[in-house]
């Protein structure tokens, strides 16, 4: 059995600058952000780098509050995952009913600055199984400077030999059936090539002169570094380096494509990729560097679609009033006293973000289970909610159930 899945990957090396909240532009044409259901991604990854250090930025921080607000915004997107490794953010998400579909969830990050240890460069890593198919998604920011192309070359390498998972099927970045690596990876126009004749080819529209003195490319045909990768073909300017809050390129330096989307796909999955857009968004102003996108359609060989476990669906509940959970669970799956059952209305953003929950019970006596909910817990606000279970042992989300409606007691 094959599905469909759209996954949008979107770049963007923010120098350390705040979100532009001037009204003039927003981030939705960047994110994709549509009203149309068939066009929306069901996975959306986006690797920021350059997001400015603050103490509690490990745990939030704007770039992501902005991102994730207008992402969520239509509810067609939750935001599964967050990895933060220095200055780089990674951010993963999904379409809801993807997240029993998803296990063997692991997140690292690498350090490559100076010594391998200084975290000013490297990736932020998560690696997920989606119906059965490994993937691993990395977030990078390597070396600066034309000069520093061994440098980029030795972090490549860095990050794919020395990140080890405990999936014994794919331990290694390169192991996984499908790899998705963006971010600025900071490859340069080689040393051929000056700032007036790389602004008059551009001006020119002459992009594919210019991408034959592409390093990452160079580098790839000389199978270096990033070999095996995949891209979508560039028909966008250098996205790098910019005046701020302007569209001139920066005198500096030699304009390059430093921000990328590449793909991977493993010779045992016979599916292919196809990238349906590729480029810039020079709109955005903020940064010296211009964000990028990248809208790939994956066809799937679904090996396991099945859910571990079935709500069904409820009557409707009465605000503040006791209420029962019912839902059956599959044969194999192993329970544990920690598994929980969230409640979250309609318009939730993240796993986080339940209103109430109860412990499920451990115990199976039957493969149904009925689980009270005691009024004080049931929520006083009417509504669509629905019904999430999480599971312990496994890490990962089993089951969710379809909207149901909470309503007011007709009797007041």
């Amino acid at each position: 059995m094959s599905t469909q899945i759209k996954v949008l990957c979107c770049t963007w090396n923010v120098g350390s600058a705040s979100p532009d909240r001037s009204g003039h532009v927003t981030l939705d044409s960047w994110l994709a952000v549509t009203e149309d259901e068939a066009n929306a991604p069901h996975v959306c990854v986006v690797c920021l780098q350059e997001v400015s250090l603050s103490p509690l930025s490990w745990i939030s921080d704007e770039w992501t509050d902005e991102i994730t607000s207008s992402v969520c915004r239509n509810g067609r997107l939750i935001r599964f995952r967050r990895v933060r490794q220095f200055g780089i953010v990674l951010l993963i998400f999904i379409q809801p009913f993807m997240l029993p579909s998803i296990s063997k969830i692991a997140e690292e990050s690498v350090a490559t600055g100076v010594g391998g240890f200084l975290g000013n460069k490297g990736a932020a890593i998560i690696r997920f199984r989606l119906y059965g198919k490994s993937i691993c998604i990395v977030g990078s920011h390597l070396s600066a400077h034309p000069e520093n192309l061994e440098k980029r070359n030795e972090e490549f390498h860095m990050i794919c030999d020395d990140v080890k998972f405990s999936d014994p099927k794919c331990q290694l970045v390169l192991e996984h059936d499908y790899v998705f690596w963006l971010g600025d990876l900071n490859y340069r126009l080689c040393d051929d090539v000056f700032y007036a004749m790389v602004v008059k080819k551009v001006e020119g529209n002459r992009l594919d002169e210019l991408l034959g003195y592409d390093q990452l490319l160079q580098e790839q045909q000389k199978g270096t570094a990033f070999v095996g990768f995949s891209e979508g073909h560039v028909t966008f300017n250098p996205t790098y380096k910019y005046d701020k809050e302007t569209q001139q390129y920066d005198t500096s330096r030699v304009p390059s494509w430093c921000d990328r989307v590449l793909y991977r796909v493993s010779d045992e999955v016979p599916q292919h990729v196809d990238v349906t857009s590729y480029t810039s968004h020079p709109e955005h102003c903020v940064s010296d560097h211009k964000p990028v996108s990248a809208q790939l359609e994956l066809k799937m060989a679904a090996d396991n679609m099945r859910r571990l476990v079935e709500f069904a669906f409820p009557t409707t509940w009465i605000c503040k009033q006791d209420a029962l959970i019912a839902y059956s669970l599959d044969s194999d799956v192993v329970t544990s006293s920690w598994d929980w059952i969230g409640l979250y209305k309609t318009g939730w953003h993240q796993l986080s973000d339940y209103v109430t929950y109860v412990w499920a019970p451990s115990k199976r006596l039957t493969r149904r289970h009925h689980v009270p909910l005691d009024n004080d817990y049931v929520p006083k606000e009417p509504g669509l909610y629905q019904l999430i279970y999480h599971s312990n042992h496994y890490k990962q989300v089993l089951g969710i159930s379809q909207h149901f409606q909470i309503e007011l007691d007709a009797i007041v």
